[in-house]
């Protein structure tokens, strides 16, 4: 999204000149509206130069055009227009950094407890999934309880979800000004649907969406320095920059974006929104029948140095319902597209089981130049890189591995894909394999498991360094924010039978509460006690020179019914 564009679209300098609207209804007035047509609400911020609000403005003072035609204002409120707010609160496991939802709470509070009689509110929180806590209600105890309430989860972000969802609700809201005030710390990562299919919903709502981006300061930069649309995880998959993203969707709607850097800063964002929706204008008018392509909304004032912030347009309208239950359930009822490795996943006694055979290219595995699937297996190469970069829960996914066996530690590639798993089960059959050149790196691979926004655990094998007839492993634990991986053992020889002499070696983890066992060829080799990573994702990492040839990673949950260690597939 060009920025320029974006400007001109959301600001422009009103005329001088008188404007040829017609007179609209003022509040309070008794309109009669169409039954055959829904009524399309504006909402307008009209400031000067220096985003100083601007108020007192008659309805004669404004004129509204769709598709560059003059439409009748049928209903003009200045200022203090009852709203319809939805509040959509990200309660993922990064919230629970540095106390971001505490601040969160807190900061909510106030607009909360400043909500008058006539307006009404509801709440959701959001994590992978959408929780409705309370329904459109004009008691603010109801809100500040539930709020309270809330803790963190253990789970990702899926704010496409949750936006949409919040939005189909606000399609039983009881007040012509609507608007849904979203507080994150996260990108998204785990929607069903993807911004493309968002936009659309947003451009039909009437509501304007506001987003605060609670983010450290090291990830906003990061996030702000890029100027690509796109950034990579450090599992290598990409999603779409969350600071592009929040701008597009408050832009369409007529809203606007922060990204507070502390707890203050964070209130000032919360008090700006409350502000705004306070001193806003409100415009209504009837569209066209044909009200299903977008349609381009622009606001003049016929007053000087005024500048005018107002959604785009309109991409077809809503149609208004009575609220109420009905309209909820029509909302959670929706179904969702399945993640693409869902066609891996079952069911066995109530239990999760994720079985990659890596034949389908479709099933959700990051595919490019050093990391791809191949003939069943899913292949990785390594590459150095002239400059070590730090690593995020959000960042490029090349990264120091830390020491290998090398004098000159290789930069790794991580990759990860599959449900969220707790207490489980895990395999995968692994190849390595040496391009034979001069200055090759030793080339080490493994199994990555409870990978999280704050790390992961990996068991990687290499050859020994002490004789063909032996296979060296260990395993570390490795914080997005550290240069470099923890070693929780060092490397350790074992011996190889005729089994294990075979090119594939099969790793495999059982993971309960903080034991981890690990198994080597089905047998037991090593077990460890940490606490530090209780709950993630599963995949590969490789590093070193050469190649890594992956088959047949599984992953089953531990559940109440005990499972016996993985077996051979």
């Amino acid at each position: 999204m060009a920025r320029a564009a974006a400007i001109l679209a959301l600001f422009m300098l009103a005329p001088i000149v008188g404007l040829d609207a017609q007179k609209p209804e003022a509040a309070g007035s008794a309109a009669t509206f169409r039954a055959d047509v829904d009524l399309a609400s504006v909402s307008v911020r009209v400031t000067d130069r220096k985003d100083n609000e601007i108020h007192g403005l008659t309805a004669d003072r404004f004129a509204l055009y769709e598709n560059g035609l003059p439409q009748k204002i049928s209903f003009f409120a200045a200022e203090e227009e009852p709203v319809s707010l939805g509040i959509l609160l990200d309660v993922s496991s990064s919230m629970a950094s540095t106390g971001k939802l505490d601040n969160a709470k807190e900061a909510l509070s106030r607009l909360i407890g400043a909500m008058r009689p006539e307006d009404e509110m509801f709440y959701l929180r959001f994590h992978r999934q959408v929780d409705k806590i309370v329904d459109f209600t004009s008691d603010p105890h109801r809100i500040l309880q539930a709020i309270a309430k809330t803790g963190v989860t253990q789970d990702g972000t899926s704010l496409y979800d949750a936006v949409a969802r919040a939005l189909c609700y606000m399609r039983g809201a009881h007040r012509r000004k609507r608007a849904l005030l979203v507080v994150t710390d996260g990108a998204d990562q785990h929607s069903h649907r993807s911004l493309e299919e968002l936009i659309p919903i947003v451009q039909a709502s009437q509501a304007q969406v506001f987003i605060i981006g609670y983010f450290g300061k090291e990830e906003y930069e990061w996030y702000r320095g890029s100027r690509n649309k796109k950034v990579t995880l450090v599992t290598n998959r990409e999603i779409d920059n969350p600071v592009m993203v929040f701008k597009r969707l408050a832009d369409e709607s007529g809203a606007e974006s922060f990204f507070p850097s502390s707890p203050a800063k964070l209130q000032e964002a919360v008090d700006a929104v409350a502000h705004q929706l306070r001193a806003q204008y409100t415009l209504a008018y009837y569209p066209k029948a044909n009200a299903g392509d977008f349609r381009r909304i622009q606001v003049k004032v016929a007053q000087p140095g005024t500048r005018v912030r107002t959604r785009r347009g309109f991409g077809g309208v809503e149609s208004a319902t009575a609220g109420g239950s009905g309209q909820s359930a029509a909302c959670e009822r929706e179904e969702l597209r399945p993640y693409p490795y869902e066609s891996k996943t079952a069911s066995e006694n109530g239990c999760t089981v994720y079985h990659e055979d890596f034949q389908n290219a479709a099933s959700g595995w990051p595919s490019k130049e050093l990391f791809r699937y191949m003939d069943g297996t899913y292949q990785m190469a390594s590459a150095k890189h002239p400059e070590s970069r730090h690593t995020y829960a959000l960042s490029p996914g090349y990264f120091p591995m830390g020491d290998a066996g090398s004098t000159d530690p290789a930069e790794g590639v991580l990759v990860a894909n599959g449900p969220w798993f707790e207490d489980l089960d895990a395999s995968v059959s692994v190849e390595l394999k040496s391009t034979g050149g001069a200055g090759d790196l030793e080339a080490a691979a493994g199994l990555v498991f409870r990978l999280n926004d704050r790390g992961y655990y990996a068991v990687l094998v290499s050859k020994a360094a002490s004789g063909s007839r032996k296979i060296a492993f260990k395993l570390i634990k490795k914080y997005h924010f550290a240069r470099t991986a923890q070693d929780l053992s060092s490397w350790t020889e074992f011996p190889l039978g005729d089994l294990l002499g075979a090119p594939q070696k099969k790793i495999s983890v059982q993971c309960k509460g903080p034991i981890i066992t690990i198994l080597l060829q089905d047998q037991s080799v090593a077990k460890f006690e940490d606490h530090d990573f209780d709950e993630g994702l599963v995949g590969m990492v490789f590093f070193g020179t050469g190649r890594a040839v992956f088959r047949d990673l599984s992953a089953e949950e531990v559940c109440a019914v005990r499972r016996a260690p993985p077996v051979s597939r």
